[in-house]
């Protein structure tokens, strides 16, 4: 009976200290990953998010070094706890080649990043919702020595396109890279409040690649993966993952944490491949940039020029801007690549008379608007 007690002790004390061992119980982290057959100047995909939590980041793209997605986080210090975030590593931060900022967005702020790398990042307030779809898409050019790296996303519900902002490396050889792919992270696990107890579930689909030629490409193979080397870290929640396609949805889903257990296509495994999407379409349907509204103003020897894009069409990605005689002949034309432009002042001397200025934008998947004029007198 003796030696009886003293093993139950002996297994109570061990069990304890195991317990008190395991501090974390995070959900697992996850991966939803595409390959397609060429690089990427531009990429895009629909996310909806059901289920969520402190301390989770559904990230929407993943591609050759950065990312941009959704969080929920307690820290509201950027104005809302539910953000947006795009991230680009230093190409090679110890040679002092740095990620930088070129743009941000209304309430968009900017700093760096260290901890998993270094790089730049920006984070907006931008108080997503459960249960909407929302369209990210992000764009890759270069001029000259630079490479800009822009992150789009459209409420599905409104309409409303959003440019939340741009970053900046030297230019390399590729643009985004051929794959794409896509995370749910559950990122505290010690703390109860934020850890794996709590369901976390988003939907994807319609992922595109826009190769450098303009060409749209579906992936030609998908597969879910959830980490295999964080057994300590997820604790209790190790096993608490599934990913799937649904037909009904015509999308793709991950989910982990709480009672969430893998489908049976997963075996004893954490990988499972995914069939393409049935409804996505030989390409995407998509609206093409259009101009608002239009002022222009001569003054001092120059013609001020500012318009404002429909904001529930294609985003603009460029802007012409052309000076017209009561004739219709082109007197003078600016042009220029920038998303965020809305003004231009075109120096020039003019007799008195009648003019217009006729403003058109190419949008980010290449659609031209159509072209529209403001008149505006020289006395």
């Amino acid at each position: 009976m003796r030696l009886f007690n003293s093993l139950l002790f002996l297994a109570f004390t061990f069990c304890t200290t195991a317990a008190q061992a395991q501090k974390s119980n995070a959900a697992p982290s996850q991966h939803l990953r595409y390959n397609f057959p060429s690089d990427a100047q531009l990429k895009m995909q629909k996310v909806k998010i059901t289920h969520s939590a402190y301390t989770t980041y559904f990230s929407v793209f993943n591609w050759t070094g950065g990312y941009a997605g959704l969080q929920q986080t307690p820290d509201s210090s950027s104005g809302a706890s539910k953000i947006l975030i795009a991230s680009q590593w230093d190409p090679n931060t110890a040679g002092g080649v740095f990620a930088k900022l070129a743009y941000a967005g209304e309430k968009t702020k900017y700093s760096r990043f260290g901890g998993e790398g270094d790089g730049a990042k920006t984070i907006n307030p931008f108080n997503w919702e459960l249960n909407t779809w929302y369209n990210f898409v992000i764009k890759c050019w270069k001029q000259g020595n630079e490479q800009y790296i822009a992150t789009f996303v459209q409420n599905l519900g409104t309409g409303v396109w959003f440019h939340t902002s741009t970053l900046l490396i030297p230019t390399r050889e590729i643009y985004l890279g051929a794959r794409s792919g896509a995370f749910l992270e559950n990122w505290v696990g010690e703390d109860p409040r934020w850890d794996g107890r709590f369901v976390r579930k988003a939907w994807f689909k319609d992922c595109w690649n826009m190769n450098p030629k303009g060409e749209w490409e579906k992936s030609t193979a998908r597969w879910f993966s959830a980490n295999d080397n964080d057994a300590r870290r997820n604790g209790r929640y190790d096993r608490a993952f599934n990913a799937g396609y649904s037909a009904k949805e015509d999308a793709y889903f991950m989910e982990h944490g709480g009672d969430v257990q893998p489908g049976p296509d997963f075996g004893t495994g954490r990988r499972v491949d995914l069939p393409a999407q049935a409804g996505q379409g030989d390409k995407p349907q998509l609206t093409i940039g259009a101009v608002a509204s239009r002022e222009a103003k001569y003054e001092a020897g120059a013609v001020n020029v500012s318009w404002l894009p429909n904001p529930s069409k294609s985003p603009q990605f460029a802007s012409k801007v052309e000076i017209t005689g009561k004739d219709g002949v082109v007197i003078q034309t600016t042009e220029e690549t920038l998303p965020q432009k809305r003004s231009a002042q075109i120096k020039t001397e003019l007799a008195k008379g009648e003019y217009s200025a006729r403003v058109t934008i190419t949008d980010i998947f290449g659609g031209i608007s159509k072209p529209l004029a403001v008149k505006f007198s020289v006395k």
